[in-house]
């Protein structure tokens, strides 16, 4: 289960990360990527470009991660690996 409602401490590792898309499932992608982040542990800094699809596309380099709205939990598990990389550099 996620935990949204704690906030990242100012000395976390950050995650760059790339959102193309649009509308409300866009807005919800972006909370859920930083209620996941913060469930990890690391802030998460969204680069959010909007299109003219709605669907959201999160990407993390080059390196697609999702290309749909998905459930926060879901996120958390996409995103473990490259915290672990991240973690790693820091």
């Amino acid at each position: 289960m996620s935990r949204c409602n704690i906030s990242p401490d100012s000395g976390s590792p950050v995650l760059n990360v790339r959102m193309v898309g649009r509308g409300e499932d866009a807005m919800c992608m972006e909370k859920r990527l930083s209620c996941a982040g913060r469930a990890l542990g690391v802030r998460v800094k969204i680069d959010w470009r909007s299109d003219q699809y709605g669907e959201p596309v999160v990407y993390i380099g080059e390196k697609r991660l999702v290309d749909h709205l998905v459930q926060t939990t879901e996120l958390e598990a996409l995103l473990k690996p490259f915290i672990e990389h991240t973690n790693k550099e820091t």
